[in-house]
């Protein structure tokens, strides 16, 4: 019997939850900020959701779904992306398809059948931003302006903006045409999974990562080109409007991103410190899902962000803050019990508390102490307890205070309000 977690899957335990709730925290934070709404999807749809939404030829609904039957012989799949599900909801709730514009961000685990490996998991989380409105470049500014500031608050310095446009359906036809020519002379240099791309998802052998693959897109016909008057104007808009605000952006005309529901701008957060898992955040523009989904067109433009990487790329920077505001340190069967009910009621009065309730040594309970990394002790003794009195020190500077049973809440809370102002 195998009581081990498949491969691909974490766990993740508390000596790595601060910086995860840390990460997402700050994301959550921004997305208030931009007036997004949370909204909770579910982890499972029917599988023709995704295999409509993403595209049936794409490496993600071919390769890598898990996929199964329900009871009833329904056809299920576990969520490998969210905007698929969003956009499901979206359309199956008129109270939001109905206005003009909509907002939302969500959070949470997604699940590929992948080979695992560094910053890249079989179930991986993410958060993600989806505006739905109109065409505008300034809600692509926007999406993209939400994530540059994330990226920036979280600390991270070490990244690249990359910025494209896929251009419209017919734009990208004319494309797809063009780019089949070129790569029809050189098939026999295509790794294996080229040679398939090549015939169900040509946009895909842009973004092969296999030396023998990557020659080849150095002569490759670039999108631009074939992009009309309106692609091209929302395009330089939306460049013009990053430059405005300070946002360091670089073009790469091989960003068409590996989904069927791309169309004009696409984007990437790239860093050096992942290695070949180098993209943290990704998104674009999808003006035709909407219409896929409901029949009723609705522009709308998103992105999606790793917190797996993130994680990867902060974990040896951050320094998690203290957690614990006390500590009782406690000497002696009387000052046992008085450790419990001390502790009991901080903790209705809002602040948070632990000890050990067997006791043990002085140097024992300090050991515990310092792995919580708390603000202050409440040191608890027989003498202390006969004077009726508990001593504050601070875990930090070393400093005492002598506090009075009979006004320790109202003392200790104005203690600790006075610390976090520091």
């Amino acid at each position: 019997m195998n009581f081990t977690k498949p491969p691909g899957v974490e766990d993740i335990f508390p000596d790595r939850i601060d910086l995860w709730n840390f990460i997402i925290k700050t994301a959550k934070e921004v997305f208030t900020q931009y007036n997004f709404k949370e909204v909770v999807l579910p982890v499972m749809e029917f599988t023709e959701v995704f295999a409509r939404g993403i595209g049936d030829e794409t490496d993600i609904v071919s390769k890598e779904m898990f996929t199964f039957e329900d009871r009833g012989g329904r056809s299920l799949t576990l969520r490998p992306e969210g905007t698929a599900s969003l956009v499901r909801a979206f359309c199956e709730n008129g109270n939001y398809n109905r206005l003009s514009s909509s907002k939302f961000f969500y959070c949470g685990p997604m699940f590929r059948a992948e080979k695992p490996q560094r910053g890249r998991l079989r179930q991986f989380n993410q958060f993600g931003v989806e505006f739905f409105g109109d065409d505008s470049p300034f809600n692509d500014f926007e999406i993209i302006s939400a994530m540059d500031t994330v990226t920036k608050r979280l600390g991270i310095t070490d990244y690249k903006l990359l910025i494209n446009s896929i251009g419209l359906d017919t734009e990208r036809s004319a494309y797809i045409d063009e780019l089949k020519k070129y790569y029809a002379a050189h098939q026999d240099d295509l790794c294996d999974n080229c040679k398939r791309r090549f015939e169900t998802n040509p946009l895909r052998l842009l973004d092969c990562k296999e030396a023998q693959c990557g020659k080849l897109k150095e002569d490759v016909p670039r999108i631009t080109s074939f992009l009309g008057e309106e692609s091209r104007s929302h395009y330089s808009e939306l460049k013009a409007l990053l430059e405005s605000a300070g946002i360091d952006y670089t073009e790469d005309h091989l960003l068409v991103r590996g989904l069927d529901y791309y169309s004009k701008t696409t984007f990437e957060f790239t860093t050096t410190e992942l290695g070949g898992q180098n993209t943290f955040a990704a998104g674009g523009r999808y003006n035709n899902l909407v219409e896929l989904f409901s029949g009723k067109p609705k522009p709308a433009v998103g992105f999606a962000a790793g917190i797996e990487r993130l994680y990867l790329m902060l974990e040896d920077k951050y320094r998690p803050e203290s957690s614990l505001d006390i500590f009782i340190i406690h000497t002696g069967s009387e000052a046992q019990k008085k450790a419990l009910l001390t502790a009991y009621e901080l903790r209705k009065n809002g602040i948070s508390v632990d000890y050990d309730p067997t006791g043990g040594s002085f140097k024992a309970q300090m050991k515990k102490l310092n792995r919580e990394r708390c603000h202050f002790m409440l040191i608890l003794s027989e003498d202390e307890i006969l004077g009726n009195y508990a001593t504050l020190r601070n875990a930090e500077t070393r400093e005492e205070v002598k506090i009075q049973f009979d006004t320790m809440i109202e003392s200790i809370k104005d203690i600790l309000q006075l610390n976090n102002k520091k």
